[in-house]
């Protein structure tokens, strides 16, 4: 889909793929679609591997690579998000937290975590 030619363009919005193992989430990929903000689907003992982090912080061009994850514990702090976009508690079994993404008429999005209920709220392109 992106080589040789990329046929998808830059996104607002990637869901990472595979919860965010290190296997996952080429750097070719994500530099293709140059997403502004990401979400990982991880949970606190399954992805969210600091590796696969750090490809993604390091290419999505928000300067928040990702809005809401679970906290991961191998991520430790240094691989998590602030507290406000953690999607369940930070310590404790997985709650099951809802998160969601929505396009605004005007071209913003916004992505609500519902553990905390904080709303961040993205320009338009």
């Amino acid at each position: 889909m992106v080589c040789p030619i990329n046929k998808l363009g830059a996104i607002d919005v990637y869901i990472v793929s595979h919860h965010g193992w290190y296997q996952s989430n080429s750097p070719a990929f994500l530099n293709a679609i140059a997403p502004r903000v990401a979400i990982m689907d991880n949970g606190a003992k399954k992805g969210g591997t600091p590796s696969a982090w750090d490809i993604i912080e390091k290419i999505a061009s928000s300067g928040e690579a990702l809005a809401v994850c679970i906290f991961s514990e191998e991520g430790g702090a240094a691989h998590n998000v602030a507290p406000e976009f953690i999607a369940n508690r930070p310590e404790g079994p997985d709650a099951a937290r809802l998160s969601g993404v929505d396009r605004l008429a005007d071209g913003t999005f916004e992505v609500f975590n519902s553990r905390t209920q904080h709303t961040k709220r993205y320009p338009a392109p």
